[in-house]
């Protein structure tokens, strides 16, 4: 933990902030030339400050996939341009149903029309974190190695 206030948390207290995206809906994801296999969602409200960010900002970084009931959408092998932004822009505007974070840093996150969004934690092959959360305008959730989970608080 090299940068100033980024300190250890706990797994419930991350579940917390995973808890709060059931009933929102993504209003904007960012894929697609340049980004390779990372991507970004938007979730709950813009903050002010910056309109591109929201109170919930999902940045992965990591292995995933996007499944539609009975086949694989995409996954992050795929070309980001043809695959990856599409499938995203497909999950905008639906509502989430369900998410689940494991203790080992997995994100699953179900959507009303039957699609999910699934991100495996492989910090332990990277020497960063896999994904994070941009929370509330206030600082970032991060996921790194098995069962180590941060938060880092904004620095103005």
């Amino acid at each position: 933990m090299s940068e100033p206030g980024k300190r250890s948390v706990s797994f419930l207290e991350f579940e917390k902030v995973i808890q709060e995206l059931p009933g929102q809906q993504a209003w904007r994801s960012n894929a697609g030339s340049g980004t390779g296999s990372i991507f970004t969602m938007e979730f709950k409200a813009a903050l002010q400050s910056d309109v591109p960010q929201s109170e919930f900002s999902l940045m992965v970084y990591c292995a995933w996939r996007i499944v539609e009931p009975g086949r694989v959408l995409c996954t992050w092998q795929e070309d980001a341009d043809s695959s990856l932004a599409p499938a995203l822009k497909k999950l905008e505007g639906v509502p989430v149903t369900s998410a689940v974070l494991t203790e080992w840093g997995d994100l699953t996150v179900g959507f009303a029309n039957g699609s999910s969004l699934h991100i495996w934690n492989d910090a332990p092959f990277k020497d960063d974190d896999s994904w994070f959360i941009g929370y509330s305008g206030l600082g970032y959730y991060s996921v790194a190695t098995p069962n180590t989970f941060f938060y880092e608080p904004e620095v103005y």
